[in-house]
C-alpha cells in the first residue's frame, strides 16, 4: 500500500504533484471501499469487484427469492388445509347427529309431535352446515372453488344454492410442481351432482374456421400437424405437404392445394387435383383424375389424424375427424351441417320456472347464455366429451325438470329430462318403477268404457312403456281407443282418448302394482276437454347432496300420513346421510394426506432455505474482522500520505543537485 509518491529524485515539480495526488486518490478510494463494506455488511458492493463471485451471489439470491416465495406458499397451504380439515370434521359430526335423529325417529313409538320437534333440529343442522360451507380462511372462502370472493352457499327458494365452481385451488409447491389445496362445495357437499346429461351427439360439421385443436382426430388424440405425402397417378406426381403452420381446417385445405400447385398440378374443379371437405361434413376429401394416395412422412401421424391415410380411386374420402362442440360452434353447423330449428324450452327447478326462447340463437354460447340467465338457478355447459350440452342444477332440495314448450327443441338438443330413452330404473330419484311380475300393472278406461290392461314386464325405457300402452290399445279396437305419448308442454306421459265417448278417461292400479305411482299417473290430471290425461314428471333431477338428503329427512319427519310410508322415507334419508358420512370420512383422509405431504415439503423447504442462506452468506457477507483491519490499514496509509506529501513538495533545487 503506497504511502508516498515515487522517488522524487530528478523529477519535475508537476510530476511529483501528480504522483502525490494519485497516491492520495488511491488510498482514499481504498478507505471509502472498506468503509462501504463495513456499513453495508457485504463483501461485494459492485459486480466489477469480483465478476465470478458476483455472478454466484446473484444466482443464489434468485434461488433464495424463489425458495422464499415457495415457502410462503407452503405455509399458506398448510394453514388452509388445516382449516379445511377442521371444517370437514364439523360436517361429519353434524351428519352423525342427523343420522342419529333419523335412527331415533324411525321406530314406531315416536309420535308426530316428536318428529316435528326433531325436524326443527334438522333445520338447525342444515343452517350450521351452510355456515361451515361458507367458512373463510383469511379473506377467501374455503369451499367455493376458484370463486374465492363470493359466498358459495345461500338458502333460497326452499333449498340451498351453490354459487361456487368445481375448479381446484393450486399453489406452487416446488419449482415446477403445483399441488391442489382445496375441496370444492361440489366435492364435499355434492352440490352440483344434479345433472340433465346431454344424450344427443350434436355432431358439429367441420368448417374452414374450425380450429385443429377442436378436432378429436380419427384416433381420438387430436390432430398433430406435421408432414404428409400425397401421390397421384394422373399425372404421375408426388408432393410433400407441410402442415406445421396450420391452425384451422381451412389452413389444412389451403396448404394441400398450395403444395399441389407448387408441384405443377392444376388445382380446382375440373383440374388435376382439389382438396376440400367431404359430403358428410365430418372430414376432408381429396379429388384427383386418377388414384390418390396419402402416406405418412417418417414417424409422423398427421395423415392418420386427419383421416386421409390410404388410397382412393379418383376420390379419397376422409374419415370422421370428430369435430368437438365448442361455445363458438354455429347452430347451423350442428347435425353434420343440417342445423337445428330451435324454439322454446321449459325449465322448472323447485318453485322456479321459466320458458326460454332459443329461436334466433346463432352459436352454442348464445344457447348456454339464454339458459344460464333465465333465473332458474341452473348452469348449462358443454359436456366433458364435447359432444352435447349438460344442464346442472345449483339448487339442493328441489327437483329440476327440463321439458318442451310446445315444440321439440329440448329433445332435439338432448336436454329433455324425461324422454323416450329415459331408463325406468332412473325414475323417482333412482327408485325406478315397481311392477308385478307376470301380471298386468295398469288399466286404462277410455271414455266409451273400453278397458285396456297393460303389462310392463321387461320394459326398460319410457318408450317401452309408451309402446306397451299403444300396442295393447291397438288390440282393443280400431282405431285404437287411446294413444300414449310424451306431453308437448313440460314433461310427463299423455294419454289421449280417441273414442269420443262421454265418460271420463281414467287409469287404475291393477294387482297392487306401484307402476301407476312410479310413472306419475296417480297424479294425472285431465286436459283437452277431458280427452287427455296428463301425468306428472317422475324424473325430477335433484343434486344428490348433503343438503338434499337433510331436506328429504326434514320432509319425511313432517309428512305425516301412513306410518309405514313415513318410516320408509326416514330410513331412505338416513341411508343417504350414512353415505355422505362415509364420503366425508374419505375426503378427510384425502385432505389429511395432502396436509401431511405439505408439512413434509414445508420442512424440507425450510431446510433448503437455511442452506441457501448459509451458502449466500459465505459468498456475499463480510468478514468484519478482516474488513476492520483493512480499514485501519487504509486509514494509516492515507494519514501517512497526508503527512509526507507536504514535506516532499517543499524540496528545493538543491535537493535535485545533490
Amino acid at each position: 500500500m503506497a504511502i508516498s509518491s515515487i522517488n522524487v529524485s530528478r523529477v519535475s515539480h508537476n510530476m511529483r504533484t501528480l504522483s502525490l495526488l494519485e497516491s492520495l486518490r488511491a488510498n482514499t478510494m481504498r478507505l471509502f471501499a472498506e468503509q462501504v463494506r463495513i456499513s453495508s455488511g457485504n463483501r461485494l458492493n459492485a459486480p466489477s469487484e469480483d465478476p465470478v463471485m458476483s455472478a454466484r451471489a446473484i444466482q443464489l439470491t434468485e434461488v433464495l427469492e424463489q425458495q422464499d416465495q415457495i415457502l410462503a406458499n407452503l405455509r399458506h397451504a398448510d394453514s388452509f388445509m388445516t382449516t379445511t380439515d377442521a371444517s370437514i370434521s364439523e360436517v361429519n359430526d353434524l351428519l352423525i347427529q342427523a343420522r342419529s335423529i333419523a335412527s331415533e325417529m324411525v321406530n314406531s313409538t315416536a309420535d308426530q309431535s316428536q318428529r316435528d320437534a326433531m325436524a326443527e333440529l334438522v333445520t338447525g343442522i342444515i343452517d350450521q352446515l351452510v355456515t361451515v360451507g361458507n367458512r373463510m380462511y383469511g379473506n377467501v372462502y374455503l369451499f367455493g372453488g376458484q370463486q374465492t370472493l363470493r359466498m358459495p352457499f345461500t338458502q333460497v327458494h326452499g333449498g340451498v344454492e351453490y354459487r361456487g365452481d368445481e375448479a381446484p385451488l393450486k399453489v406452487q409447491a416446488a419449482r415446477n410442481q403445483e399441488q391442489t389445496i382445496n375441496l370444492t362445495g361440489a366435492e364435499l357437499f355434492g352440490a352440483l351432482s344434479g345433472t340433465v346429461s346431454g344424450y344427443v351427439d350434436l355432431n358439429p360439421a367441420i368448417a374452414a374456421d374450425t380450429r385443429l385443436v377442436d378436432l378429436g382426430g380419427t384416433a381420438g388424440r387430436g390432430v398433430r400437424p406435421t408432414l404428409m405425402r400425397v401421390a397421384l397417378t394422373v399425372p404421375n406426381v408426388s408432393f410433400l405437404v407441410d402442415l406445421s403452420g396450420a391452425d384451422t381446417a381451412g389452413n389444412v385445405v389451403d396448404a394441400i392445394n398450395a403444395a399441389a400447385a407448387a408441384a405443377g398440378l392444376v388445382v380446382g374443379p375440373g383440374g388435376d387435383f382439389q382438396a376440400g371437405f367431404n359430403a358428410a361434413r365430418n372430414g376432408f376429401q381429396l379429388n384427383a383424375a386418377g388414384n390418390v394416395t396419402v402416406t405418412e412422412v417418417g414417424e409422423g401421424v398427421t395423415a392418420r389424424d386427419l383421416g386421409l391415410l390410404g388410397t382412393g380411386a379418383g376420390i379419397l374420402v376422409g374419415r370422421d375427424v370428430n369435430t368437438r362442440l365448442t361455445p363458438m360452434t354455429r347452430i347451423a353447423d350442428l347435425f353434420g351441417g343440417t342445423g337445428a330449428a330451435l324454439g322454446a324450452i321449459r325449465i322448472d327447478n323447485g318453485s322456479l320456472s321459466a320458458t326460454i326462447d332459443l329461436a334466433g340463437a346463432v352459436t352454442v354460447q348464445e344457447v348456454l347464455n339464454r339458459i344460464n340467465f333465465a333465473g332458474v338457478e341452473v348452469e348449462a355447459r358443454i359436456n366433458d366429451a364435447a359432444t352435447g350440452i349438460d344442464i346442472v342444477s345449483r339448487m339442493s332440495g328441489s327437483d329440476l325438470h327440463v321439458g318442451e314448450a310446445g315444440g321439440t327443441s329440448a329433445e332435439l338438443l338432448g336436454i329433455r329430462s324425461l324422454h323416450g330413452g329415459t331408463e325406468l330404473s332412473r325414475l323417482n330419484h333412482g327408485r325406478g318403477v315397481s311392477t308385478v311380475a307376470g301380471k298386468d300393472d295398469l288399466r286404462f278406461i277410455a271414455r266409451d268404457g273400453t278397458l285396456i290392461d297393460v303389462n310392463l314386464d321387461g320394459a326398460r325405457t319410457m318408450q317401452d312403456v309408451i309402446d306397451r300402452i299403444n300396442a295393447r290399445s291397438a288390440l282393443a279396437g280400431f282405431p285404437p281407443p287411446i294413444t300414449a305419448s310424451l306431453v308437448v308442454e313440460g314433461n310427463g306421459l299423455k294419454i289421449v282418448d280417441n273414442t269420443g265417448g262421454a265418460g271420463p278417461l281414467t287409469v287404475q292400479r291393477l294387482n297392487f302394482s306401484a307402476a301407476i305411482d312410479d310413472l306419475g299417473l296417480s297424479a294425472a290430471v285431465t286436459a283437452g276437454g277431458g280427452n287427455e290425461l296428463i301425468g306428472a314428471d317422475p324424473n325430477g333431477i335433484r343434486p344428490e347432496s348433503v343438503f338434499s338428503a337433510l331436506i328429504d329427512l326434514h320432509r319425511a319427519l313432517t309428512m305425516g300420513g301412513p306410518q309405514h310410508r313415513q318410516e320408509q322415507a326416514i330410513t331412505a334419508a338416513a341411508e343417504r346421510i350414512q353415505g355422505f358420512i362415509d364420503q366425508t370420512t374419505r375426503l378427510q383422509g384425502v385432505v389429511g394426506a395432502r396436509s401431511r405431504a405439505m408439512t413434509t415439503r414445508l420442512q424440507m423447504t425450510e431446510d433448503a432455505v437455511l442452506k441457501t442462506r448459509e451458502l449466500l452468506s459465505s459468498v456475499k457477507d463480510l468478514d468484519f474482522t478482516e474488513a476492520i483491519t483493512k480499514f485501519q490499514q487504509a486509514q494509516t496509509a492515507l494519514q501517512a500520505n497526508l503527512m509526507t506529501g507536504p514535506r516532499l513538495l517543499q524540496m528545493t533545487l538543491l535537493d535535485f543537485l545533490r
